[in-house]
Formats: structure tokens, sequence, C-alpha cells
């Protein structure tokens, strides 16, 4: 019975996850220019386009790009995961360097899956715990001037504009720790720095390899070096779960626990339900062989994650349907997975019914 339903639980997710690619896709497709030979007219160096929004959703109005200070512009949408699984860390470093004069924002633009009132929702129910300023243009305008000037096509992706009013770094927001105490200190050389820095995205590139592969005695060994390496890197929030996920592959349960409790207490605080959802999950993976213990906790971490995405939101409900089954609770698991499939995107609901039949079906034999 329960092999069964977890089971299905598990094929609801590969559904619901195959109905977000290709939804991400279709945006994609929507909203990215023709594919020809990309003109950058962009490039580091470059003093900063003028940065235009049609409502300034948290924080104050930023109507010029002040010499003498450093601005930090990410392009994000509500539909993208890795955009906000980064939003936590851009609120810590605008805590850590509000006095040296950044401000980082959070720049969303229309699209037919990012509207305003989407935006907005998003950012009164996260944007107090992130304390960063948000910004929205119901027009593509600017996002043309700085993403498609700069041949970008992918989010999300930071501008860092130096107190010059010039471009000194563009890429992904996760190496903004290598980026900002230079900015900030005025010691940061866009060739040197930026060679550099090539290097290190090559490094996390093959990091990402190894911690996803078989070996996991190899990626904890990898993770450890690349933490030496570059302390300042430490604690990219792509890592932890498969750290912790490792942890539990090697038998070294007492460190998953200690580092998902201190993972939990951390996200619960900032609102951050991408981290709270990957240790939920991570914890009752195969790696966790069932452990109640690592059950307990994915429950507790599941059910915060709950309260701030509240009971509305697809993810939730599957997550908390497979944790709750996970600890032996199958009538709140069956009520998760119910929700999860009423919410489900129109164009799935058919596949979706299919699936929670079958699912109840498996956990009343």
């Amino acid at each position: 019975m329960k092999t069964s339903f977890l089971a299905l639980v598990g094929l609801t997710l590969g559904f619901f996850a195959q109905a977000q690619d290709t939804q991400k896709k279709v945006e994609k497709k929507a909203i990215a220019p023709a594919k020809k030979a990309v003109q950058i007219t962009l490039k580091v160096g470059d003093p900063a386009p003028p940065l235009k929004a049609t409502k300034w959703v948290q924080g104050s109005e930023v109507a010029s790009l002040e010499k003498g200070k450093i601005y930090v512009v990410e392009f994000w949408a509500t539909w993208c995961g890795p955009c906000i699984v980064m939003m936590p860390h851009l609120g810590d470093l605008q805590r850590e360097y509000k006095n040296q004069g950044v401000t980082i924002i959070g720049y969303s633009a229309m699209d037919p899956n990012n509207s305003e009132v989407k935006v907005q929702a998003f950012v009164d129910k996260r944007g107090p715990k992130l304390g960063y300023t948000f910004a929205f243009a119901d027009n593509r305008d600017t996002y043309k001037a700085w993403m498609q000037a700069a041949g970008r096509n992918g989010i999300p992706c930071t501008f860092v504009v130096d107190k010059g009013g010039n471009i000194a770094y563009i890429g992904h927001p996760m190496y903004l720790d290598v980026v900002l105490p230079k900015v900030a200190k005025g010691t940061w050389d866009a060739t040197v720095d930026g060679e550099k820095l090539k290097e290190i995205e090559t490094e996390v590139t093959a990091l990402f390899r190894i911690t996803s592969g078989q070996d996991a005695e190899a990626g904890l060994a990898a993770l450890k070096d690349f933490e030496a390496k570059y302390p300042a890197l430490g604690n990219i929030p792509y890592f932890v779960s498969p750290k912790i996920r490792l942890l539990l592959k090697t038998a070294k349960k007492d460190e998953a626990l200690a580092m998902a409790n201190k993972v939990i207490e951390k996200a619960s605080k900032s609102d951050d339900s991408s981290m709270l959802g990957g240790v939920a999950t991570t914890l009752i993976g195969p790696d966790a062989m069932g452990d109640k213990e690592l059950a307990k906790v994915a429950l507790a971490s599941a059910e915060k994650l709950f309260a701030i995405v509240g009971n509305k939101d697809v993810g939730g409900n599957l997550t908390m349907a497979r944790v709750l089954f996970a600890n032996g609770k199958v009538t709140k698991a069956k009520e998760h997975a119910q929700a999860a499939v009423d919410l489900a995107p129109e164009n799935s609901k058919t596949a979706y019914r299919n699936m929670l039949k079958s699912i109840l079906e498996g956990a009343s034999q």
C-alpha cells in the first residue's frame, strides 16, 4: 500500500515538474527574440542604461542610477525557480552592503505569465523579509536595453553598476559574493577579475556534475575543496540540498541532521520556501532509507514551507503529500494530494485526476 501511494505521488511530482518545464519553454519562446546573430551592444565597462519602471513595488524609487553609489540589478520573474532560490541570499547581501552604498533591485518585466498582479502578490508576501528593492515594468523596453543588449536570454541575470555608473559585472547572482566586495572597495578589475571569475564558473559547473554523480565520497570531497578554496562561495544555495543528500548517502546522518536543522532555522526566518522544500524532500529521499527521525525533521521543514506558500500552491501541497506519507499520515497526505490535483494547470487536469484516482486506489489497498 505505502509503496504504491508514494510512487504515485512521486509520479504526480514528475508530471508537475514536466508541466513547469513546458510552461517555461513556452514563456521563453514568447518573450525571446527570434534566433539570429546576436548583436551585443552592452558590455562590461559600458555606462549603465537608464533603469525605467512603471511601478516600484517595494522600496524607494530609483529615479536614476547615481554616481557614487553601487547598484545590483537582478532580472527575474515569478515563474523562475532559480531566481526565487537566490532571493534570500540577495537579501543577506543587501543587509551586509547597505552601509557601503549598495542598492539591490529585483527588476521584473511583463511577459505572458508574469503580470503586475503576480509580481505584486509575490513581493507583498516575500518582500518584507527579503528587504531589498523591487521594480516592475508593464513593457519590455528596459529588459531590451539591458538583457537583450547584453546578449542575455536567461534569468536570473545580474548587472552590477559601479560608483562611476558603469557596468562592472554581468552574470549569475551566485557569484556576487566574489564581485561585490571588490566593487565596493573600488578594486574590481573587469579584465583580471573577470577572467578569474570565468575559471570559478568552470569549477562550479564541474562541481555540479560531481555532486550529482554516483560517487558520494568524491562529491563531498569536491565540495570541501571548493569551500576551502572559495570561502565566500561556500554557501551557494544550489549546493545545500545536494550536500545533505551526499552526507546521507555516505552514512553521515548526524552531520546531515545538524546541517538540515541549521538550514531550516535560517530558511524559516527569511521565508525561504525553496530551501525548506529542498531540505524536506531530501530527508525523505532514497538516501534517507525511510529513517523516521529524518522524516520527522522533513515534516517540520515541509510545514514551515506550507505556512509560507499557502494552501493554494501546487508544489507546497505536493511536498506536504510526500512528507506526510513518509511519516505514516496517509489520510492527510491524500488530502494534500487532492488539493495539488485541484490546483493543477487546466491543461493538465485530466492527467492529474487520473493520477489522483490511482493514488487513492493504491492507498486504500
